[in-house]
């Protein structure tokens, strides 16, 4: 048998191999810095610089794997090193450290919390079945929901609430309709910036519990009230003028957003506005396509078999199809977008 001759075999055109061996290897970083937050070594080092057998000793960890795990952090860019002591970087500093208004520590856990699934990608895509964590026991279920609640929290502290202030006009509006609402985060920020705004946040006992907390932490009391029931059998009323849905359409199929659509539309009194806020295919740029098309891929797996990272134009529709008018898209420089539409008076 003749030998191949690999010097001189030609090199695929447009295939770079360092490429694909990057993409398998990009679970590692994840993993470095889900470890960091659970082992709370950012929170160790703020304001510290400590030698790794000091940092072993706060995390209960083996020196050695400490060692290695410190050194990983600096190349990542996580921490900081200064002879033999470790301290955080200012991109740590800023956003790991829990406590501080910056900090998406609970929406990595999140986003990391569904680790099993992925790694078991292709007999999903087999099955089409949605997962959740819990159900094999990767994270309990309580851990799994509070992740969630707190890291869709940090979503909106980091950012997301300011560009829906900006891009909302609700003067003169007075009764707002949160459906899903969670934490009250968007609630908290648009009543917030408007105080003749009332806001009925709707959700589940967990989220509610949490959202208790950051209300009143706010002073917001007198201007949001907490309503536990599911928002799409629950008595919405036909007196509100706003109604927002952010975060539901992301995750639910296509004939729940139209029913959901429909009881908002139900729900407003005539010159009402609807707020969609979600990931949505608005920005076209080459960034948000990417980010975009996977996040389609997460949502399958993380959610329901039916959702999907929607395009602008197909939620746009739906909500015309109800019978709100005048619907304008947003894209914003964060990852969701938004979509307002009208009930007409």
């Amino acid at each position: 048998m003749a030998l191949v001759s690999y010097t001189e075999r030609p090199a695929p055109v447009n295939l770079d191999s360092e490429r694909l061996n990057e993409m398998s290897r990009s679970y590692w970083s994840s993993a470095i810095l889900r470890a960091g937050l659970k082992l709370g070594v950012f929170a160790i080092l703020e304001d510290n610089s400590l030698s790794p057998n000091e940092v072993a000793k706060g995390v209960c960890g083996n020196p050695r794997y400490v060692q290695a795990f410190l050194d990983a952090c600096v190349v990542l860019g996580l921490l900081e090193k200064r002879g033999d002591k470790f301290t955080n970087s200012s991109a740590a500093s800023y956003f790991l450290v829990k406590g501080k208004p910056e900090y998406v520590g609970d929406l990595i856990l999140h986003i990391t919390n569904h680790w099993e699934s992925w790694g078991r990608l292709a007999q999903l895509i087999q099955e089409g079945k949605s997962p959740l964590p819990f159900e094999s026991g990767y994270v309990d279920a309580n851990t799994y929901w509070s992740d969630y609640m707190m890291g869709q929290h940090n979503r909106a502290e980091a950012g997301q609430s300011y560009y829906l202030v900006q891009n909302v006009d609700l003067r003169g509006r007075r009764k707002m309709l949160d459906l899903g609402g969670g934490a009250a985060s968007y609630s908290i920020a648009l009543c917030g910036a408007n105080p003749g705004l009332h806001s009925v946040v709707i959700d589940q006992k967990e989220p509610l519990s949490i959202a208790r907390g950051l209300v009143e932490e706010r002073g917001l009391q007198g201007q949001i009230s907490l309503v536990e029931g599911d928002f799409n059998t629950l008595n919405l009323g036909t007196d509100s003028d706003v109604v927002l849905i952010s975060g539901v359409v992301l995750i639910k199929s296509e004939e729940d957003c139209r029913s959901l659509f429909k009881r908002a539309y139900d729900a407003l009194t005539p010159g009402g506005m609807v707020i969609v806020q979600d990931f949505m295919r608005v920005d076209h740029s080459p960034e948000r396509r990417f980010m975009d098309t996977l996040m389609d891929m997460y949502v399958l797996i993380a959610f329901d078999p039916g959702a999907g990272d929607r395009f602008g134009e197909e939620v746009s529709f739906w909500l015309q199809d109800t019978g709100f008018r005048n619907p304008k898209m947003t894209a914003l420089p964060t990852h969701l977008a938004l979509i307002t539409a009208e009930k007409l008076a």
